[in-house]
């Protein structure tokens, strides 16, 4: 790890307390889960502490093995879990507690535009992708098209 770096884990206590007084949080978050919403080294997500977590959210939690995630909440299950999904997977995540989650993203900022949740664009976005078979399909020839690239 070099000195610009840093684990969540570091310095999560002072993320809770900024969350707790209100405040909000932007990170640059990594991985390629939540393709083609996020891209890592692109964009950044603002978070926010969550009054009441709803479909289709998208949060920041931390795993049992402590790893920091951003998914999509897909649904509340009766027991009151939580199952997850980034956009750009196909295989659901079970059992996500409430206390797991730290955040919800409140906003996305990508080349110094923001893309407020609330937009009609962002919604029409969420509506379409998180209809499996359309994710199926995308995810799969993203997929080959990458695949494709790296060939030639």
């Amino acid at each position: 790890m070099s000195n610009s770096e840093f684990s969540y884990a570091d310095i999560i206590d002072v993320i809770r307390e900024v969350l707790d007084s209100d405040g909000e949080i932007k990170i640059q978050p990594h991985g390629t889960s939540m393709l083609p919403l996020i891209v890592q080294g692109r964009d950044s997500v603002v978070l926010r502490k969550p009054k009441k977590i709803k479909k289709h959210d998208i949060i920041f939690y931390r795993r049992d093995n402590g790893q920091f995630v951003l998914h999509r909440v897909m649904k509340k299950s009766s027991d009151g879990t939580f199952v997850l999904l980034g956009d750009s997977q196909t295989e659901f995540e079970y059992d996500i507690k409430e206390e797991q989650i730290i955040a919800y993203v409140c906003r996305i900022e990508r080349k110094g535009k923001v893309l407020k949740i609330t937009s009609l664009s962002y919604r029409f976005y969420v509506f379409l992708w998180t209809k499996m078979p359309i994710r199926r399909v995308l995810c799969f020839v993203g997929r080959k098209v990458a695949f494709l690239r790296k060939k030639v």
